[in-house]
């Protein structure tokens, strides 16, 4: 067959940083668009930014961005961004699998008549992670601010063209949205919170819709470390191609996902772009570091944990956005009498979350928001602490006063409270991934650091005499993978049994070849090469 290609702009040999772009029938499809940390990593630290002035520059110039023509900003072209690379004809639409940034991440830097195609929740969680954060070139999937060339002493910069902001349109694929979702995408904190809003920034909404036209394809449902998270299955010529984003069955949602593998063999796909985080070579010595442990067991050794921390201070910290985990800890807080507390930027988000699916939980009795103390509150810390939940506010004072009575929900980033809190010994359960690279294992030192100085007990990791990490709990698993085992993605592809298998979003992609090589045809893509399929 002809008249179907995939080119893996990005993504094909790294976990994260997927942007796949497939081509049928003068069509073009974006699977996902996310950012590159491990390349990001390869050139840049918290201090060491690529220039917002440069536009593209410096990220086509470093790689960290596809050189791709025709998908990006018009609006990002410096004067000497030079771009050599193949010219994309036409893109109808992001299908976008979920709201974690190593897939969503790079989105604004494409044109904004570009549209975006996902789940109510997922949608709502991008706008929300934007709205409560720092303002980067690049990350803004919902909504961007457009540039303009100046000229500064001679040389030629991007600066904002304007304080408005204009969104992207975004068609929603399970649900028609509600009216409360769409109240929320039209509103901007810095609107909201400004005492002069005729100087304030204002937001310009993209058509939120349901639906898409452009192209027939079916989104579903299935398990990852984050709600909202979907596969997808694309009418073309040649037949259905199977794109499963990020997916795994051990958590909350498993059933989804075999939901999903079911209906996806029912309609014989042609193609299943997969992801292999954890297809490893065993045959190279080289093993899973991620435990199979459920979520269920995670909740069950977080529980004997707080058993054991009555009258104590006890900090959960778990990966950003993963509200499965922050629910169960919810429990677990219930359980032990304690109130949850979570910082304003967790408080936003759920609340975003809460206009699609009424079962998420928000600020209350039960769930309280640190009152940090900061000299300048963010926009939109200052609606979440003044106007939204101003009742849900608790103070160190009163969490050093009586530190059994709360659950913190802090990351290392927030450590710099136990200063104000002053706590006398207590428990810090680290429930998220190990250190990927150097610079994380000398954050997880200095996190180190600060415990022993205030004389809290880690659980899930601890730091030898030598700096190294160690990511083990004596009490049981207190992290469960986003991804799916070895086993389970076997057991995936033979089901869906489609006739091509292409591996993305691992560092393994030789493990599909060695598992499936002799029953289907396995293709490995190279970055930035076009596979006729």
């Amino acid at each position: 067959m002809s008249g179907l290609a995939l080119t893996a702009l990005d993504g094909s040999d790294t976990i994260g940083g997927s942007k796949l772009l497939l081509e049928y029938d003068g069509r073009g499809v974006l699977l996902d668009f996310g950012t590159n940390f491990a390349r990001m990593g390869a050139y840049y630290e918290e201090y060491l930014r690529p220039r917002s002035a440069t536009g593209l520059l410096d990220h086509i110039t470093m790689g960290t961005l596809p050189d791709a023509r025709g998908i990006f900003r018009e609006d990002l072209m410096h004067p000497d961004l030079r771009m050599d690379g193949p010219e994309v004809e036409r893109v109808d639409v992001v299908l976008l699998s979920h709201a974690h940034v190593d897939h969503s991440g790079d989105i604004g830097f494409l044109k904004r008549d570009i549209p975006v195609a996902t789940s109510a929740m997922t949608a709502t969680m991008v706008k929300a992670i934007q709205d409560s954060s720092r303002s980067e070139l690049g990350r803004e999937p919902a909504y961007l601010s457009e540039r303009c060339l100046k000229d500064k002493r001679g040389t030629k910069v991007l600066r904002r063209k304007e304080s408005t902001s204009h969104g992207r349109d975004f068609f929603i694929l399970d649900s028609e949205p509600s009216d409360e979702m769409a109240e929320f995408w039209e509103f901007l904190p810095t609107y909201e919170m400004a005492t002069n809003k005729a100087r304030a920034g204002r937001l310009e909404p993209g058509n939120l819709t349901q639906g898409i036209e452009s192209i027939s394809c079916r989104m579903l449902p299935v398990d990852h470390s984050i709600k909202g998270a979907s596969a997808f299955m694309i009418d073309t010529p040649n037949g259905k191609v199977v794109y499963t984003g990020d997916i795994r069955t051990h958590g909350k949602a498993g059933g989804d996902t075999w939901d999903f593998t079911d209906r996806a063999r029912s309609d014989h796909p042609y193609v299943m772009i997969v992801e292999g985080t954890r297809m490893r070579d065993e045959r190279l010595g080289e093993m899973a570091h991620h435990s199979d442990a459920t979520e269920e067991e995670v909740r069950g050794t977080a529980r004997s944990i707080l058993d054991r921390a009555r009258g104590k201070l006890a900090i959960a910290d778990f990966g950003p956005r993963n509200i499965e985990r922050l629910e169960s800890f919810l429990v677990l807080a219930r359980e032990a009498r304690r109130s949850m507390v979570i910082t304003t930027k967790d408080a936003y988000l759920l609340n975003a979350m809460r206009t699609v699916d009424d079962t998420v939980p928000i600020p209350g009795n039960e769930m309280r928001i640190y009152d940090s103390p900061k000299a300048i509150d963010s926009k939109f810390e200052e609606w979440i602490v003044q106007d939204k939940y101003h009742d849900a506010l608790v103070k160190p004072n009163e969490i050093g006063a009586s530190p059994g009575d709360f659950l913190l929900s802090f990351s290392f980033f927030d450590i710099k409270h136990l200063i104000d809190i002053r706590p006398e010994g207590g428990h810090y359960i680290y429930s998220s991934s190990e250190a990927h690279n150097e610079e994380q294992e000398i954050d997880f030192r200095r996190l180190d650091a600060w415990l022993r100085r205030f004389g809290l007990k880690s659980h899930g990791f601890t730091v030898d005499s030598d700096g190294h990490p160690t990511f083990t709990c004596e009490d049981g698993p207190l992290h469960a993978s986003g991804h799916a085992s070895k086993e389970d993605l076997t057991e995936m592809v033979r089901t869906i049994d489609p006739e091509i298998v292409i591996p993305v979003h691992t560092e393994y992609a030789a493990g599909f070849e060695q598992v499936f090589g002799e029953e289907r045809k396995v293709v490995l893509p190279k970055r930035g090469d076009k596979i006729q399929l």
